[in-house]
């Protein structure tokens, strides 16, 4: 056997147990990030201060749809005043 033959037996054989080996590693370094990403977004999904813009969100569509239907101009629109029972942003409290 000349070292052309080795070489390219030692580099098949390298390749194959190697390659898997690598992916096998690779996964499981980076399992874990991947868990904990996931798990802050569902954390930042679920927090009060995104469900409170969500409602607010939710009431400013609402508010649009019926300027829409009731055909009232954009002026009288912007008399109109938020509801009082919408949770109030820390960007709000800062305002008042």
């Amino acid at each position: 056997m000349d070292a052309t033959e080795a070489f390219v037996v030692v580099m098949v054989v390298g390749m194959t147990c190697g390659i898997p080996l690598l992916g096998l590693t690779i996964r499981f370094s980076f399992k874990p990030l991947v868990e904990a990403y996931m798990r802050l977004r569902e954390l930042q999904i679920a927090s009060p201060q995104v469900q409170s813009l969500q409602q607010r969100v939710a009431y400013l569509e609402r508010e649009v749809e019926l300027l829409r239907l009731t055909g009232q101009s954009s002026s009288t629109a912007l008399q109109l005043s938020a509801p009082e029972h919408l949770p109030v942003t820390s960007k709000d409290r800062e305002r008042v």
